[in-house]
């Protein structure tokens, strides 16, 4: 009998961030430039503050637009992320089975969860496992092969030239 799929087999590596004093058109590009769903909120000690997803933006653009008095372009740019992050990050372990977490997902509501380190009294995001993750894992390992604890990682090097805009060797 094939083992089963653990979470740490099929979550992503890295966790998109933003700044709780990031205004929501800010957000939004982030969300855009890096192709995700959800984004976790950090305080200025990068410490977690909460997360936001696109049902969270559709909901603040909704109230934005419902608000007449200002343009709808300079009020989205005057709400930031700590207006309308959820406080109460979705989280799990990574070591239990893709089954498990799956059905924590259906049970909460929650259409991703994140995987935080905790150390010192402060909390970072890891990793993340969203529903597209999911869907990846039934479609086949081909399309999880580039997942989990098992995908290829950029060395410091690499993380080095990539944050001061320096050419690949």
């Amino acid at each position: 009998m094939p083992e089963p799929l653990l979470v740490r087999d099929v979550m992503r590596i890295g966790v998109p961030t933003c700044k709780e004093t990031d205004t929501l058109d800010k957000v939004a590009a982030l969300m855009l430039d890096q192709a995700a769903t959800a984004l976790v909120v950090l305080d200025e000690e990068a410490d977690t503050r909460g997360w936001i997803n696109e049902a969270r933006l559709a909901a603040a653009y909704l109230r934005v637009t419902q608000t007449l008095e200002v343009s709808e372009t300079s009020r989205v740019s005057s709400l930031t992320a700590a207006d309308i992050m959820d406080e109460d990050v979705p989280e799990a372990p990574s070591d239990i089975p893709l089954a498990a977490a799956a059905q924590l997902m259906a049970d909460t509501g929650a259409d991703h969860l994140f995987f935080l380190h905790h150390a010192a009294g402060r909390t970072w995001p890891a990793s993340v496992l969203g529903l597209r993750d999911l869907v990846r894992a039934m479609a086949g390992p081909e399309y999880i092969k580039n997942q989990g604890t098992a995908a290829p990682r950029p060395t410091p090097m690499d993380l080095f030239r990539q944050r001061y805009g320096l050419p690949k060797k």
